[in-house]
């Protein structure tokens, strides 16, 4: 008789991912991580300022909106870096 050894693995656990910045969130977790209202997300979507998505099943009125997470922190780091060029010039 033939004897089977068993391959098992153990349950998946969740990792830690604190610090980890997620690449995709709802307009909540832009809210929660940046400050920026839910007005004001929706605004810069408008505008192409931020990107995102709706993610909805064909047919159906409701979806999920992601938000890229990446488009919101560079286009802080730009109006940062624009306030920054302003400030220096003045100060000539």
């Amino acid at each position: 008789m033939k004897t089977f050894k068993r391959l098992t693995t153990g349950p998946v656990q969740p990792g830690n991912l604190a610090g980890v910045m997620p690449e995709f969130g709802r307009v909540a977790d832009v809210t929660r991580i940046y400050g920026l209202k839910r007005g004001t997300c929706y605004n810069l979507l408008r505008d192409g300022k931020i990107k995102g998505v709706l993610i909805r099943v064909r047919g159906k009125k409701s979806g999920v909106r992601l938000i890229d997470m990446v488009s919101v922190r560079d286009l802080i780091h730009s109006e940062m870096n624009a306030d920054a060029k302003l400030k220096g010039q003045t100060r000539q």
